[in-house]
């Protein structure tokens, strides 16, 4: 063997050594980032399933919403079927969600769209029963949150 032969498959052991000694640690964070990233997606699925907004909407980008709003997702058929559901006036939703009663009118009349914490106060009712709902209104009447037009 020449000893031209020998050096040059020396340096490529110890290169594939030192490579892959930089490597496997790097590997391992992958691996972790990798498990890390799938926990938040199931994070965020049920996340979403309890606000209800469906996954693939969520991932869909609103054409007219900014970046922040894109799990919330609230159109004016949306919010009179909500609050018909739950049985309230305009006025009393309006008292729930700290916004005057001609607010809820033009956002049922699809004329305007709620600002993003609207739209998370509104979600927040989707879920809630009749009971909650009745004491919530209670406490809205005894410490009326500050009214935004």
């Amino acid at each position: 063997m020449d000893i031209k032969q020998a050096l040059s498959e020396e340096i490529r052991r110890l290169a594939r050594k030192e490579v892959k000694a930089a490597v496997l640690p790097l590997q391992n964070n992958i691996s972790a980032l990798k498990k890390l990233v799938a926990e938040q997606k199931r994070q965020i699925a049920a996340l979403e399933k309890r606000c209800g907004a469906p996954a693939e909407e969520a991932a869909a980008p609103a054409e007219t919403a900014p970046e922040t709003e894109k799990g919330v997702r609230i159109n004016a058929a949306g919010i009179l079927r909500l609050r018909t559901k739950l049985g309230l006036t305009q006025g009393e939703f309006a008292k729930l969600l700290g916004v005057a009663m001609h607010t809820v009118s033009v956002w049922e009349q699809g004329r305007r769209v709620p600002r993003y914490t609207h739209k998370v106060r509104i979600c927040a009712l989707r879920g809630i029963g009749k009971r909650e709902l009745k004491k919530m209104l209670e406490d809205a009447e005894a410490n009326p949150v500050p009214v935004e037009e």
